[in-house]
């Protein structure tokens, strides 16, 4: 054999083996007639498949002892008719995401739906917590769900006339005439409609009525309705109505750029806009495979658990204030005012941050960060105490507390639950211990459980949580390592101030990087990024054209996914009760509606 054959024959041999996936080879030996495409994209897979057989894949994928997906993460959908010159010949895509709690690993299933019906079958009876997704789905896109429990609009007025995440659907240019319909089917009357007759023989006897609380009530924390069903003082059923605030940052992260949505995020959760800053410029870091100096992946942790215990005082306090407490409003809002100190020396502002960057940061924290923090870290455990010794042995607390709203672990996996109201009733999963991100590898801290899953266990957590949080701050500010704070990229990241003012290529770069189309443009491609919230899983599912802005931004906000085992946690209480497992939920508005 000559050489130049051995030579190649060698190249050959040497060449890495194609990259598999234990789920896409269970599905293709499954299912391989129905897979259409497998897509991997920065160690993430996805399969296409069609829709004929979607309820008998998702099945497997649940109930198969090596993939157990118990969780879907997230159900939403993607309309391609514009993506990459109208590449993909089908339309509109339902996306599920996936998690296996037993496993500990991930999956992206999109099954295709066929235009001309625009109906999919719905998932619900394989995870019960695809109902709410599903009407959203139905709501922004207008696909069905065939056999849906309930499928009707959820963010938007049931008399809108289109779907605003369908591609057609314009940013601007159309006014009230031409997306309300004059007639409003609404909740006219009974909201639980004939099934329920209010109408007794003697009206004097009957203890039936229904009650509306919210939108304006003080205790629902922002635009929230209840519409209750009260026999009596106990709610015989529950119908909770959102979408009062509702202000489109998926369809606002179609038409801005990468960095421009930085301040949007801000207006998720407003109690803690850090952590929105963070978790979404760390999605759109994966997308591109980006490494983020390890100096800014520490300041990033530690404003994150920050923003964490500022989002807790504010549930804190307010939760308290509800039940009658309203002491520990004042001493949890004297933290959070700290806290704000903090965020605006760094920052400049205080509630809407807009710090983060993708690459990095802003810019270098203050020099006097270290003490900031520590004048913090060393006065707050005493506060604590205080408000501990106040509730935590309360009579009255317990009694309005303990045995409220009790959620099974397995209920709550099943309702996709995440943060203190799964670790409320006993799962230990906290995505800082399961998939580690920044750098909370680094640092000795617990996750804490509970064991009873009512109300008093979700606070217990909670409380535990501050004092875990604490730590991490201690050990991170007292180890935050020399370096730059953003990436040593011009093309990727603004340069300096006082290079832009005094230099010319600077100056270029500066345009370039603000400028639609000259600025960050991460490869076509997909990816799903989820960080450990105050409330739970905050995930980011971004859809790349190669373009400037993203294709497709879709927020997984733990508030909407923990809000909608609502109706079955409170049937049975008193109406009492409502305002307490509402505080439990710590439900709030922006990222509920988004």
């Amino acid at each position: 054999m000559a050489e130049e054959e051995i030579e190649q024959e060698d190249a050959v041999e040497e060449q890495p083996p194609e990259p598999t996936n234990p789920t896409v080879e269970k599905l293709k030996a499954q299912f391989g007639d129905e897979i259409v495409e497998v897509k991997t994209h920065v160690d993430q897979w996805a399969v296409v498949v069609k829709q004929d057989r979607i309820i008998e894949i998702l099945n497997f994928l649940r109930d198969d002892a090596d993939l157990r997906y118990d969780r879907i993460t997230d159900l939403t959908a993607v309309d391609y008719s514009e993506y990459l010159d109208k590449s993909n010949p089908v339309r509109f895509h339902v996306v599920y995401n996936l998690y296996s709690h037993p496993h500990n690993h991930r999956f992206r299933l999109h099954a295709q739906v066929d235009e001309k019906t625009g109906s999919i079958p719905t998932a619900c009876p394989v995870w019960k917590c695809a109902e709410w997704p599903e009407r959203e789905v139905f709501d922004m896109f207008g696909i069905r769900f065939d056999g849906h429990p309930d499928l009707r609009r959820i963010l938007m007025p049931v008399n809108f006339k289109h779907h605003p995440l369908r591609k057609d659907y314009p940013v601007r240019g159309m006014g009230e005439r031409d997306v309300i319909a004059p007639e409003d089917p609404g909740f006219v009357g009974n909201p639980f409609g004939d099934d329920e007759d209010l109408e007794a023989d003697d009206p004097l006897s009957s203890e039936r009525m229904v009650l509306n609380l919210g939108p304006q009530h003080p205790a629902t924390h922002g635009t929230l309705r209840l519409s209750l069903l009260l026999d009596g003082e106990r709610i015989s059923k529950c119908i909770p109505d959102c979408g009062y605030l509702h202000t489109g940052f998926e369809k606002l992260g179609e038409h801005h750029t990468y960095n421009q949505w930085v301040t949007v995020t801000d207006r998720m959760n407003y109690l803690s806009p850090l952590c929105n800053n963070i978790g979404y410029s760390m999605a759109v870091e994966k997308l591109m495979g980006l490494e983020v100096p390890k100096r800014a992946q520490y300041i990033r942790v530690i404003l994150y658990e920050l923003s964490r215990i500022a989002d807790h005082m504010v549930w804190l306090g307010t939760h308290a204030l509800d039940l009658g407490a309203f002491t520990v409003f004042l001493y949890s809002f004297e933290q959070r005012e700290r806290l704000y100190n903090i965020f605006e020396a760094v920052t400049g502002a205080r509630l809407t941050t807009s710090y983060t960057r993708i690459g990095g940061l802003g810019w270098e924290v203050p020099e006097n960060f270290h003490e900031l923090v520590m004048d913090f870290v060393d006065q707050f455990p005493a506060a604590m105490d205080e408000v501990e010794t106040l509730l935590t042995r309360n009579r009255i607390w317990i009694d309005r507390t303990k045995g409220i709203a009790v959620i099974s672990g397995e209920d709550a996996v099943a309702w996709n639950m995440t943060g203190p109201m799964l670790r409320g009733s006993g799962v230990d999963y906290d995505l800082r211990k399961a998939e580690p991100y920044l750098v909370y590898e680094d640092f000795d801290f617990e996750i804490p459980v509970g064991e009873n899953g009512d109300i008093y266990d979700r606070y217990l957590v909670r409380m535990e949580e501050l004092r875990q949080s604490l730590a991490i701050i201690d050990q991170a500010v007292n180890n935050v390592p020399e370096g730059p704070v953003k990436v040593d990229d011009a093309k990727m990241i603004l340069p300096e101030k006082e290079s832009v003012d005094f230099g010319m290529e600077s100056l270029i770069h500066h345009f370039k990087v603000m400028m639609d189309g000259h600025g960050l443009t991460p490869p076509a491609g997909e990816v799903y990024l989820a960080t450990e919230a105050p409330n739970g899983e905050l995930g980011f599912y971004i859809v790349s054209d190669g373009s400037g802005h993203a294709y497709r931004m879709r927020v997984r906000s733990p508030s909407f996914m923990n809000y909608q085992s609502f109706p079955e946690l409170i049937k049975g209480h008193m109406l009492s009760d409502v305002v307490a497992l509402l505080g439990s939920i710590n439900v709030i508005a922006g990222e509920l509606d988004r």
